[in-house]
């Protein structure tokens, strides 16, 4: 038990530093390119961010443990909100000004739906499931189409990023891509590592003390595969990156929504039971419901809201645990 201790906190230094590098690396990536950072945040850092709950959830399909599976689906997508986001302005309130942010929030709130009518009926089925890969290609595609069209309308930025280390600054345009792509895809990789060896001796830990697998699923290891999110969203914060760092959840919460439920739908038998129908995924809703003030009015998420935010997952977290 010590020895998972010593990991899990291992594990929570190298998701500092995985994030330390992506957000570093997308974000001038953003300006090279000439691009939203916010389209960076929904797909490269997103992704990236999110392959920790692609992989726990595979393998926990594969060993026939469907409840973590689901569990860290569900769960993630409640924590990146209620606990990612709710910290995340408390530290700082979120003003957005990027006008792309509102299509994203709506594409989140229809995955959430079709996930919700999906498992309505006790399971997820092959078809819903590559209904759901289908709809992640096609929202790819659409950003990928969208940051064509703003390459075309804005010009070359200068080379003299804001930020950036004197050894980059003297090296060309061609040669400095790469070096941010080898950061993003570090961040990536260490930021795996990190998530993996922290969520291992979470799930040792919990199951030492008896806690039982959906549980675990919905809080331990949503928690654990929810932070390189965390950790890129504290360090966004640190960096303003405020476009980063709702692109990276909204991105986060779409990609777990409909690859990762798509591909565990396609490949295995997914029941979803009566307890999770009824409140973890009513209460994913709502979560997601809770980030609409990023989309209407002044666009602002202010410190008292993070607090409500915050305060919702945690009753959350109490309730699943007394109950």
């Amino acid at each position: 038990m010590i020895i998972d201790f010593f990991l899990f906190f291992c594990g929570l230094i190298l998701l500092y530093a995985g994030a330390e590098l992506l957000v570093q690396g997308a974000s001038r990536l953003a300006l090279l390119a000439r691009i939203s950072p916010l389209i960076v945040g929904v797909t490269v850092v997103a992704f990236g961010t999110s392959s920790p709950e692609f992989l726990v959830s595979l393998v926990a399909g594969w060993s026939g443990r469907t409840g973590v599976a689901i569990g860290n689906i569900i769960g993630s997508n409640i924590a990146n909100i209620g606990l990612i986001i709710g910290i995340s302005i408390m530290l700082r309130p979120l003003v957005l000004k990027d006008t792309y942010i509102r299509r994203e929030v709506l594409w989140m709130f229809g995955a959430t739906a079709f996930f919700w009518i999906s498992a309505s009926d006790g399971a997820l089925n092959v078809w819903e499931g590559l209904v759901m890969i289908a709809g992640i290609i096609f929202f790819t595609v659409i950003l990928a189409r969208q940051s064509m069209r703003e390459r075309k309308e804005k010009r070359p930025e200068d080379l003299d990023l804001p930020g950036e280390p004197k050894w980059i600054r003297e090296f060309p345009r061609r040669r400095k891509v790469l070096i941010y792509l080898a950061m993003v895809a570090s961040g990536i990789l260490i930021l795996v590592w990190g998530s993996e060896t922290t969520v291992d001796a979470a799930t040792d830990l919990a199951e030492y003390f008896g806690v039982p697998e959906l549980i675990i699923g919905l809080s331990l290891v949503a928690f654990g595969t929810s932070l390189p999110e965390l950790a890129t969203a504290i360090v966004s914060i640190i960096r303003k990156e405020n476009e980063i760092l709702i692109g990276n959840i909204i991105g986060s919460n779409i990609f777990n929504l409909l690859f990762v439920g798509g591909a565990l739908a396609t490949g295995f038998t997914v029941p979803i039971s009566r307890e999770v129908n009824i409140l973890h995924i009513p209460l994913m809703v709502i979560m997601s419901l809770m980030i609409l003030p990023a989309i209407v009015g002044k666009r602002t998420l202010s410190r008292s809201w993070g607090v409500i935010i915050a305060a919702v997952y945690v009753t959350f977290i109490l309730l699943i645990y007394i109950y």
